[in-house]
């Protein structure tokens, strides 16, 4: 009943003199914010789009098999996709239907009674563009870029430049983890300055598993 009533008082989420506070006492960290009466908003903060960008090389992979072994598998994902960087005011084309990972123009660190949450905009939605698939949960403790899982589900392409604002992300109140994302075991994300890609599942993971539906 007590989460409940946290929930109807509003004390779950943060509102936006909650996130100018965390903010101004250095504990939660998001940098730049290059401007703050339009990027804060009643419980959230918008983020820009980054300059680096990660393509899929389709034409060169039949599939991706993640029963191969661990090493196997990462080298085979990291040829998978090619890196781009994107000029200012020069624009990447996201064409109906394509998938590709971007990241955030800020570099973020969250504390360890923080949770956030990734969204997209509204503006940008209407129009098609998917700011993530099913990545939009940020741990405690978290530090470093957001990566952007963006795809155009609409009919015309998309023109995109660094710097957009095309996500926001909000934040929510938790006890204090023990566990912060950095020092999770397979952390992969933390400390990371570009979008990455990568396969958690992997031969030791099958192998478990085939060990409990055999034996």
């Amino acid at each position: 009943m007590k989460y409940l009533d946290e929930l109807q008082d509003g004390k779950s989420i943060l509102n936006e003199r909650e996130i100018i506070s965390r903010l101004s006492k250095g504990d939660l960290v998001i940098t730049p914010i290059i401007n703050y009466r339009r990027q804060i908003g009643p419980t959230s903060i918008d983020l820009r789009l980054g300059t680096e960008f990660r393509i899929f090389k389709v034409s060169m992979f039949t599939h991706l098999e993640p029963k191969e072994k661990k090493e196997i598998v990462k080298n085979k994902v990291i040829k998978y996709t090619e890196k781009v960087k994107l000029q200012m005011m020069n624009p990447f084309i996201l064409h109906p239907d394509e998938f590709v990972l971007a990241s955030t123009l800020e570099y973020m660190k969250l504390p360890l009674d923080l949770a956030g949450r990734l969204e997209g905009r509204s503006s940008w939605g209407r129009i098609g563009l998917q700011i993530h698939s099913t990545a939009g949960f940020v741990d405690p403790g978290f530090e470093g870029i957001l990566t952007f899982e963006l795809q155009n589900v609409g009919r015309v392409p998309i023109l995109l430049y660094a710097g957009l604002r095309i996500a926001q992300i909000c934040f929510y109140n938790c006890k204090t983890t023990a566990i912060p994302y950095t020092k999770k075991i397979e952390s992969k994300y933390a400390y990371k300055l570009e979008p990455l890609v990568w396969c958690r599942i992997n031969y030791l993971t099958f192998g478990y598993l085939y060990g409990i539906i055999y034996a």
